[in-house]
């Protein structure tokens, strides 16, 4: 195995170490990395911390402050370390795309409907995370809501199952409306709404 495959191995054990959560403590994320990587492992906690700096620069990992000690949030999952995360102007292409395919099949959903379906989907969400994570809900945005908006949206890039199982344990009262939400929109449509608000559309008035 070639160096840079070894580190790209490093980097999917380390990001692998993260299991379902999004913001890991250091501390506890190299001991995980240890389990994860097997008794074999020779790293040491200063190599571990060069190897999560790397990952930052690589926009893999971003270093935050949670409950007054160093934690790192994780910003892919490790079937996204080879594809370049969706960005604006990609979901924007994205939906050009279908509006062209529309023209072509006047008879299914206009572009058009694709972004009002989407927005309507995201502000459904938004709102719905909002009311399960505090009882008096603030602005729309805040990072644990963000947090789990970023999560759910790993779990399903990754399978219906394991964006059921994400919900189930950190959203349990969302789970059979988020259930439903899946099967009436299906699961291309709820990634994309999930992706368009990571992208930087975050924040929709009441309807």
């Amino acid at each position: 195995m070639g160096s840079e495959e070894m580190n790209r191995e490093i980097e999917r054990a380390i990001v692998r170490s993260f299991g379902w959560a999004v913001i890991e403590f250091e501390a506890a994320l190299f001991q995980k990395f240890l389990v994860v990587s097997g008794p074999t492992s020779l790293m040491t906690e200063d190599m571990f911390r060069r190897r999560l700096k790397d990952m930052e620069a690589k926009g893999y990992l971003t270093p935050v402050e949670f409950q007054g000690k160093r934690a790192w949030k994780r910003l892919i999952i490790e079937s996204e370390m080879d594809e370049p995360e969706l960005t604006a102007d990609e979901v924007k292409a994205f939906l050009e795309k279908a509006k062209a395919m529309e023209r072509v099949r006047p008879e299914k959903k206009t572009g058009d409907g694709l972004v009002s379906e989407s927005r309507a989907l995201a502000t459904q969400i938004l709102r719905s995370v909002e009311k399960a994570i505090r009882p008096s809900p603030k602005r729309v945005g805040t990072p644990s809501m963000i947090d789990h908006i970023e999560g759910m949206r790993h779990a399903l890039a990754e399978s219906r199952e394991g964006f059921l199982e994400y919900v189930r344990k950190n959203l349990p009262r969302l789970y059979t409306q988020m259930g439903k939400l899946l099967d009436d929109n299906g699961e291309e449509m709820l990634l994309l709404s999930l992706r368009v608000i990571e992208s930087g559309h975050r924040t929709y008035p009441p309807q």
